[in-house]
């Protein structure tokens, strides 16, 4: 475990914008509205929008935003280590990285909650925190490993506990230890959308370190996200569910014992498929879930 120094007092926050700038500046305004002192990298991930204008015309004469755009979309975790290697590059020592989807606001005092958390728990590699959705219903408040089935992440919090270590917390909002950030904890990359951030937490514990989640600090969701569809399971697109089967694909590759993976297999091949048949999903999910699971599998993962 690397010490945390008593110089290492700032925070910054990495924002991923991926097209409609209007969600990404309410989620500035919530990170600025935090009273901290905290510098913000935006990353606009080849935006095929005019978003890219809007931010930086916003952000023109602000000191505390650096607004960095990629010349391609490599996906999430592509865009989020390029705000965290920038935020490491900045002269003054960071105690923490905070992790924000553009989609996400913080609630007043929710990143003061997140710091106390992370200080009372030295063994912290990430914090996590309770996110609600727009009607203020409970959209993520624990999380879990399901190994034999990569499904169900999201999990009931333990009764009568408001901060308590767990398993994976989303990438919506991470508050990441520093220390473990200058010692090359990143996204592997590999993963376009979905599943870096279960990888990470993984990764986070393979290094000795834990992961805790505080309901003292509550996120709101905000707008519809960046990848607008039609959907064809739930709330998922077709693309959304491409990318899915394929991170949990490479997931399994990289995470699971040989016979979890092969239990995984089976189900992901036989199972889903019959099931979406048989209860009418049919052809518009099934289509886009194929390829998925055909391009994971075709994928190599990273060890």
């Amino acid at each position: 475990m690397s010490p945390r120094t008593a110089t290492a007092t700032a925070v910054a926050a990495v924002v991923v914008h991926y097209r409609g700038a209007h969600d990404t500046l309410a989620c500035v305004e919530s990170l600025r509205a935090q009273r901290e002192e905290l510098r913000i990298v935006v990353i606009d991930n080849a935006s095929a929008d005019d978003s890219h204008r809007e931010l930086a015309a916003a952000f023109a004469n602000a000191p505390d935003v650096s607004l960095l755009r990629t010349e391609k979309n490599g996906g999430f975790g592509a865009g989020a280590n390029l705000g965290i290697t920038a935020a490491l590059a900045a002269p003054d020592k960071l105690r923490c990285v905070l992790l924000l989807n553009p989609d996400k606001q913080l609630r007043p005092g929710a990143l003061a909650a997140l710091r106390a958390c992370a200080e009372r728990h030295p063994d912290a590699g990430v914090v996590g925190c309770r996110i609600v959705d727009d009607r203020g219903q409970p959209w993520f408040e624990n999380g879990r490993f399901p190994r034999w089935t990569l499904s169900g992440f999201h999990c009931a919090p333990p009764d009568d506990a408001t901060e308590f270590a767990c398993d994976f917390v989303t990438g919506c909002c991470m508050l990441l230890d520093a220390a473990m950030l200058c010692e090359g904890l990143r996204f592997d990359e590999q993963f376009f959308l979905y599943g870096e951030d279960a990888d990470l937490c993984c990764e986070v514990h393979a290094r000795g370190r834990a992961i805790w989640l505080t309901h003292a600090a509550t996120v709101e969701h905000r707008g519809d996200g960046s990848e607008p569809g039609a959907p064809v399971l739930r709330e998922l697109s077709a693309e959304r569910l491409f990318w899915l089967t394929r991170a949990k694909v490479l997931l399994a590759k990289k995470r699971l014992t040989p016979l979890q993976r092969w239990c995984f297999y089976a189900v992901a091949a036989f199972g889903k498929p019959l099931a979406a048949l048989l209860t009418g999903y049919g052809v518009r999910w099934v289509a886009p879930y194929l390829r998925g699971l055909r391009a994971g599998l075709r994928a190599r993962a990273k060890g």
